[in-house]
């Protein structure tokens, strides 16, 4: 087998330094393959995203959720459609982009928040795109997105001042999508994390980590010792796994779920089947 091995490497070795465009083409093929076999997928119908709403609305009644960095509401929209007797908070740091928030989002159970959640209360500056609402940042990454860039001065608060102000004491779900920033909202609930008092997380990971310089090693180990096990969102489900140096790769897939192991209902609805 050993030998079988080092054969099947050197023929391949060989046919990718030599084979001009074939070994291009046949790169561009392999590369797309490992893609979609990461999920590397934006698309919430069927990159795992609804599922795991549809999976999670059947195992507990849903109260609490936080959708921070809402960007234009389709999170948000989706959240409603599940969970009947959810409150759902939605943050969304950019003017321009609350305003479509609050034109595509219409119901009493939402409490619309023109400002972020950071690790600590202030104003700072957020790298905004006009061009692609879902870009803006507080982690300077702009060249990985095309746009006209913008400074503008935004105001964060942190997660706990939030539930302390709003009489908060339990969180079902708090979904983070903060391109980058969001080990920044993590920090902020340091408190709500402590005590338990968020049940499961989803966030995203991607490129702009590299700017940020949390990793997925950083997350793994902030949510293990917090109690919590996670893995990537899949079609499927999510796949609760140990962390693997390996999938440092920013290939997919971009988005990850955390759930308290006190919290059985939630982990066995939501695992991956296979």
């Amino acid at each position: 087998m050993k030998n079988l091995r080092q054969i099947a490497w050197n023929t391949s070795r060989l046919i990718a330094q030599n084979g001009g465009p074939v070994s291009r083409l046949l790169y561009r093929m392999a590369n797309l393959y490992a893609k979609t076999y990461n999920n590397l997928n934006y698309n919430m119908e069927n990159n795992g995203e609804y599922y795991v709403l549809d999976q999670l609305s059947k195992a507990i009644t849903v109260k609490s959720v936080f959708d921070v960095g809402a960007n234009k509401g389709d999170y948000t929209n989706a959240c409603l459609s599940r969970f009947e007797n959810a409150t759902i908070h939605a943050f969304e740091i950019a003017p321009a982009t609350y305003r479509k928030l609050t034109a595509n989002v219409s119901s009493t159970r939402v409490k619309f928040n023109n400002f972020g959640l950071s690790n600590m209360k202030g104003t700072f500056e957020l790298n905004y795109n006009p061009d692609d609402d879902g870009s803006s940042s507080l982690v300077a990454g702009g060249h990985i997105h095309e746009g006209m860039w913008k400074k503008i001065n935004v105001d964060v608060i942190t997660g706990d001042d939030y539930c302390k102000d709003n009489r908060i004491d339990n969180i079902d779900l708090l979904k983070v999508d903060v391109e980058g920033a969001e080990h920044l909202v993590f920090d902020g609930f340091s408190q709500s994390f402590e005590k338990g008092l968020i049940s499961s997380v989803q966030f995203e990971f991607g490129m702009v980590n590299i700017y940020s310089k949390f990793l997925l090693k950083d997350f793994w180990e902030f949510f293990s010792n917090h109690g919590y096990v996670l893995g990537p969102v899949m079609p499927k489900g999510v796949d609760f796994k140990e962390y693997n140096t390996r999938d440092e790769n920013f290939q997919g897939p971009p988005n990850f779920f955390a759930v308290h192991k006190s919290k059985s209902k939630i982990i066995e609805a939501v695992k991956r089947k296979r």
